[in-house]
């Protein structure tokens, strides 16, 4: 009672953006924070926005190591904001915020060109770029990664592309024949977060793909729930079977390098051997070309 109508439309709107986050069959009723959270959603919108045109975005690499002698193979570029309002912003946070805006399209290419500028002044290795749903269904995607790396004059083989199944779920024959079309060209795929989708096992089967990652999740429970284990097995066996390697992300202990080495786990990621660093200090460990595990030299 009392409430204009406009401010009412006002009011619905952040509403139905809280029910559609929660999936289908879901009614969420207004309330204040609803509205201090849509204020702090423009805010970070329109600082994104700035940040991209400021310079306030950074590049950081992780290694991907071998599990046997733990060379780096490759690096995942991993991007980083931070802002004199918020602090440091997690990806988590304002990806999806440019991912329902247009800004998705511009932040993506400026870390799409970043990457390979990085990716130029290493020996060898791969950078492992991650593409959201958006990017990965704009018109032309293979003609516009194909550009980006001949403009940087970087080989098709040393670009590895991360999508999620999220980003080919929609339509999976479109999807199926644009990662052909990248595979046959020379460019890596990867499938990010296996494990956490609903269309796992069809996906591996019908899409051209080099690398499955383990999703964290699974890497961190392993010690201590038996499902997480059994699924990192089954997910390993898979991908053995399909000839495909698995990357396990989020490596931090000791006893986790031990379980992913006896599961036979190809590729290891995470802060057991290194933190994301940035570009210089990347390009310093991909000529090193080696790394140990930092928890056993610790303990050492």
């Amino acid at each position: 009672p009392g409430v204009a109508p406009d401010d009412l439309l006002r009011r619905a709107d952040p509403a139905l953006g809280d029910a559609k986050s929660q999936g289908r069959n879901h009614v969420c009723l207004f309330d204040d924070s609803l509205d201090e959270a849509l204020r702090v959603r423009h805010r970070i919108e329109h600082g994104l926005a700035d940040a991209l045109a400021g310079g306030e975005l950074a590049m950081a690499f992780q290694p991907i190591v071998t599990r046997q002698g733990h060379e780096i193979v490759g690096f995942e570029a991993l991007l980083r904001w931070h802002t004199d309002e918020f602090g440091a912003i997690s990806p988590a946070t304002f990806v999806p915020i440019a991912e329902e805006s247009n800004l998705i399209h511009a932040l993506g290419d400026w870390v799409l060109e970043t990457s390979l500028a990085a990716v130029s002044a290493w020996p060898g290795q791969y950078v492992s770029v991650n593409f959201s749903p958006r990017q990965f269904r704009r018109p032309n995607f293979v003609g516009y990664i194909v550009e980006r790396c001949a403009r940087a004059g970087v080989a098709p083989e040393r670009l590895q592309i991360e999508i999620t199944e999220t980003a080919i779920f929609d339509d999976v024959d479109h999807a199926a024949e644009t990662l052909y079309r990248l595979r046959q060209m020379g460019f890596r795929i990867a499938l990010d977060d296996f494990g956490t989708g609903y269309s796992s096992l069809y996906n591996v089967r019908k899409f051209p793909l080099d690398a499955l990652k383990i999703d964290p999740s699974f890497v961190g429970a392993m010690g201590r729930e038996r499902e997480a284990a059994a699924v990192v097995q089954a997910v390993i066996h898979l991908a053995q079977a399909l000839g495909l390697s698995v990357v396990a992300e989020g490596v931090e202990t000791q006893a986790q390098v031990d379980l992913l080495h006896l599961a036979g786990v190809t590729h290891l990621q995470g802060f057991a051997f290194a933190p994301a660093v940035n570009g210089t200090d990347a390009a310093l460990l991909a000529a090193q070309r080696f790394l140990e595990d930092r928890v056993s030299s610790l303990v050492a």
